[in-house]
């Protein structure tokens, strides 16, 4: 692999994660009021809760670790 594929293959990560975070945003925007009608499950619902006690919502800004 030379210079040029890795620089390629940093720039197509960039931007699958970008697209990633995009599509996070429209599905958390989506799932808002749903999470239990959907049946998510126990661990996934204990994750979430687990980062969003690192979000101030009088600040709406994240605490720092």
């Amino acid at each position: 692999m030379n210079f040029k594929e890795v620089t390629e293959a940093v720039e197509t990560a960039k931007s699958t994660i970008i697209r990633g975070d995009e599509a996070a945003r429209q599905l958390a925007s989506l799932l808002r009021g749903r999470l239990r009608v959907a049946q998510i499950g126990e661990y996934i619902l204990a994750d979430l809760k687990r980062e969003l006690r690192n979000f101030n919502m009088q600040t709406g800004e994240w605490k720092d670790d």
